[in-house]
């Protein structure tokens, strides 16, 4: 396999230029019109007669020929796993639980060496160790590249997220290692370890990923296993801490931006003005600055979902559970003990506040946070305890030179082959492939705009490069991809392309959650335009701006909506009742015709927010800023 393709975002390998195939990469392939009659002449109206029934006949022996043809290799064309020509003489795994130091050593392994690359799966933690490193060593030494933001990226070291790494240097530090089987980014990890040429590398992860990353790394002339101890004491609390009794530098972790809105609205009841939240919809900026705050002291608590789980470190000396249970995408499920553990360990930061505590929250109606859940994960964060990280394989991704394709329309069995070898390939193997089957939906999703105007557009490499774009595929946003490639395609045959349809304006005098969606709207249009700039007169600065701008008004607005949300009540009668319910049972059941022949009322009343905790009422407007020339303040901002 081919060396990682440059990426100028944190999803997919975004491939620019790809090296021409030989013949032998080639798949064998029936003539062009034995093909034409095995896709047409199978799908015609039935007919007996012994013609037609030959014609069948022979359709159907073609469509099996081109069936074996789509599953196999010529000789010698198939695939390899990938390797790398240059063993590492030295593999150092840091192991062991949060707070415990790993990230610190080997940030100084990497300071001492002074050429080398921290990689890690934030862009958070990409600018921690920046800032950390910056600060130590000469000014021009240390660069950050994360897509979005770039500073001095060609410095002798680089701090950066997985997919921008290099695929070669003196010492690649790699943090979160246990990502490397993540089902959506994994394969950049796998990619990095398997064919990454470094002359050392320091891998840092919990003790129960080691089985994961010791096969990829097993042609090291030397491997040292360092085992580290948490740093800090972390404690259980004996009891359940009502929301009269929060502390300042607590952290009280929810799994839903409905139940976060309500849980900081019970809260700032008791602490106006000092509470803040964190969730993943907010945009990066907004993210870093409500961090800052805490960070500060300016907000005594920080109402926040799992996302303060990955590694990110603040002074939180206690961390409180406000709930157990989340819905992962699939099903709402108990927390495992691993993931309790990356949350509880945010508590009691050593260097940042003394010993941690953890617990959990009562008080907020509806929700009913395990204790004992929060104790295993607690002692698993503490080192005391093995933890139940899911036994995934680390991920394999086909790059465009793996697939042996032709042209755009190929694509869809080309993965599919290309599938079937790599489960076969990686059987006796430390790996596993990654489900092509988003790839192959984007393709046929992509194929009928080829087959008009925008086909001169549709050569192999930018159909390739548009499936891979890291924008979310899947409903209710799957629209929004595919309205981005249709531009990019007839920006490229020189057809107009709305700016709005790109890149939204910004909403004037809206709720929280529009500025969000906007925000969001902002960032898939630098996704876009950093690797198809132009696209309707517009640049990733542009988009930059908006979302910049969105993100300043979602900060302004955060302690307003904080103080206006609903803390699980009802609306109709007032009962204390669950965040995400509006109403509660009695008042939500259809009520019978009145005495006067008026309707009934079912209590869930239309244009109520939910919980949210948003500024209703006003309809999105336009500031109308870069479309009036007024250009970015800043480039590029995450």
């Amino acid at each position: 396999m081919s060396a990682s393709p440059r990426t100028s975002t944190e999803g997919h390998p975004l491939p620019e230029t790809v090296p021409p195939q030989s013949p032998a990469r080639r798949r064998r392939r029936l003539p062009a019109d034995e093909r034409a009659t095995a896709r047409t002449t199978a799908d015609r109206p039935a007919d007996r007669s012994p013609d037609r029934e030959a014609d069948r006949a022979a359709a159907r022996e073609a469509a099996r020929e081109e069936r074996r043809a789509q599953q196999s290799w010529v000789e010698g064309a198939a695939p390899e796993l990938p390797v790398r020509s240059t063993p590492p003489e030295r593999v150092v795994f840091h192991l062991g639980p949060t707070n415990s130091g790993k990230t610190y050593e080997s940030l100084q392994a990497l300071a001492a060496t002074g050429s080398g690359v921290y990689a890690a799966p934030l862009r958070q933690l990409a600018q921690e160790a920046h800032a950390k490193l910056a600060a130590q060593l000469p000014e021009g030494t240390v660069g950050l590249s994360t897509g979005e933001e770039e500073i001095d990226p060609h410095a002798p070291i680089v701090c950066c997220t997985v997919e921008k790494a290099p695929m070669r240097g003196e010492l690649l530090v790699l943090d979160e290692s246990h990502w490397v089987a993540d089902p959506e980014r994994g394969h950049h990890w796998a990619r990095l370890l398997l064919t990454g040429e470094y002359r050392e590398m320091h891998l840092i992860s919990a003790a129960e990923a080691h089985p994961l990353l010791a096969p990829l790394v097993t042609d090291a002339a030397r491997v040292d296993v360092v085992h580290h101890q948490r740093l800090s004491r972390l404690d259980v609390l004996r009891a359940p801490i009502r929301t009269t009794g929060v502390r300042p530098q607590t952290l009280v972790v929810a799994f839903s931006r409905k139940t976060v809105y309500a849980v900081a609205a019970e809260l700032d009841r008791h602490r106006a003005g000092r509470v803040g939240v964190l969730y993943g919809a907010l945009p990066p900026a907004t993210r870093r600055e409500v961090i800052e705050r805490f960070t500060t002291g300016e907000l005594d608590v920080l109402v926040t979902t799992d996302v303060i789980g990955h590694g990110i470190n603040v002074p939180a000396a206690t961390v409180l559970f406000a709930e157990t249970t989340k819905f992962d995408g699939t099903e709402l499920r108990p927390l495992r003990s691993w993931e309790a553990a990356q949350i509880a360990g945010r508590a009691g930061r050593y260097g940042l506040t003394g010993h941690g505590t953890v617990g959990v929250l009562t008080g907020v109606p509806g929700l009913k946070p395990s204790a004992a859940l929060v104790a295993v994960g607690a002692e698993v964060a503490r080192g005391d305890r093995a933890s139940d990280l899911p036994e995934r394989a680390p991920r394999l991704r086909p790059e465009l030179a793996d697939l042996g394709a032709f042209e755009a329309v190929d694509l869809p069995e080309a993965l599919v082959r290309w599938q079937a070898w790599a489960r076969a390939a990686t059987r006796d193997e430390a790996m596993t492939p990654d489900d092509v089957t988003g790839l192959v939906l984007r393709v046929r999703a992509l194929l009928p705009l080829l087959r008009g105007p925008l086909g001169a557009a549709g050569d192999l490499q930018t159909v390739w490069r548009l499936v891979n774009l890291p924008i979310d595929h899947d409903p209710p946003r799957r629209t929004r991809w595919l309205v981005l490639a249709r531009a990019a395609l007839r920006h490229a045959v020189g057809l107009p392309v709305p700016p709005e349809l790109v890149l939204p304006d910004v909403p004037v005098g809206s709720a929280v959650e529009v500025y969000e969606q906007a925000a969001a709207g902002a960032r898939d249009a630098q996704t876009l335009l950093r690797q198809f700039p132009g696209v309707a007169g517009l640049s990733s600065d542009d988009a930059a701006w908006v979302e910049e701008e969105c993100a300043e008004a979602i900060s302004e607005m955060l302690p307003d909506a904080i103080s206006i949300s609903r803390s699980g009540s009802c609306v109709e009668c007032g009962t204390a009742i669950a965040p995400w319910f509006s109403t509660c049972r009695p008042c939500s059941a259809p009520r019978s015709r009145g005495a006067d022949g008026g309707p009934g009322r079912d209590g869930a009343r239309h244009g109520h927010d939910g919980g949210r905790g948003h500024r209703g009422g006003s309809r999105p407007g336009s500031r109308s800023g870069w479309r009036q020339g007024r250009r970015p303040t800043r480039s590029g901002r995450d």
